[in-house]
């Protein structure tokens, strides 16, 4: 097998930066669609724009940033408002390389058992959070037990500094969702199926469960939350 060569890796380096530089473009520029203002999620003071799955005590504001602390069982912080097309951006820190986190997005609060009764469960794409290396910036689908990024491109990479603060930025128009860790780009997929299931729906912050010594805390903090829509203009 030949392995490509650097030029051949630039090349698609490139390709794909103008690539997502066109597709942005397109939509804000060229049809019925706008951007709204950036909105702050979190004001560093207040979770008054968001709610606990299950009511859970997991999530707490520590010296101005979220701090989610793990249990035995994996928790949510999520949003009231639900968004479709829109751009997010944070700054994520895990301080325990053992615990896994994550960032729903376009998520399902509930679902309907075979009598037809909603009952509470988060469900829906999720960027994973995780140790360097590893799978950060791709894309799971919480609660379904797949991957919505192709088998073929969960690659691990290096993107996340350990212990330290990350920029994540998400961009999620129509059924393709890109990610970036620090600047440089990990998942690019474009998946019809789960765009039909979930068009819209909470962002939330996830503190995975821990089974193996789940006494001893684990804890992933997050700030700097903000998103803007993007909308569809309507003929008057």
């Amino acid at each position: 097998m030949h392995s490509a060569s650097p030029c051949c890796s630039a090349c698609k380096i490139t390709r794909r930066y103008f690539s997502t530089i066109a597709v942005v473009a397109i939509f804000l520029c060229c049809s019925s669609t706008f951007a709204d203002d950036w909105v702050t999620l979190f004001d560093g003071k207040s979770l008054d724009d968001w709610k606990p799955s299950r009511d859970n005590t997991q999530f707490t504001i520590v010296d101005g940033v979220i701090v989610g602390t793990s249990s035995g069982q994996t928790q949510f912080l999520h949003t009231v408002e639900k968004y479709g097309d829109f751009e997010l951006e944070l700054e994520v820190k895990l301080h325990d390389t053992d615990l896994n986190s994550g960032i729903q997005i376009r998520t399902g609060l509930t679902r309907k058992n075979a009598k037809g009764q909603a009952r509470e469960s988060i469900h829906g794409p999720q960027v994973d959070i995780g140790k360097s290396p590893g799978r950060s910036g791709h894309i799971f689908n919480q609660g379904n037990g797949a991957w919505i990024t192709p088998q073929e491109d969960l690659t691990r990479n290096e993107l996340m500094v350990n212990g330290e603060w990350n920029k994540l930025r998400v961009l999620a128009i129509g059924p393709r969702i890109q990610t970036w860790i620090n600047g440089k780009q990990v998942a690019d997929d474009a998946d019809d199926g789960a765009y039909a299931k979930y068009p819209s729906g909470v962002i939330a912050l996830q503190v995975h469960g821990v089974k193996k010594s789940p006494e001893k805390a684990r804890h992933v903090s997050f700030r700097s939350i903000r998103v803007r829509k993007f909308q569809s203009k309507t003929n008057e």
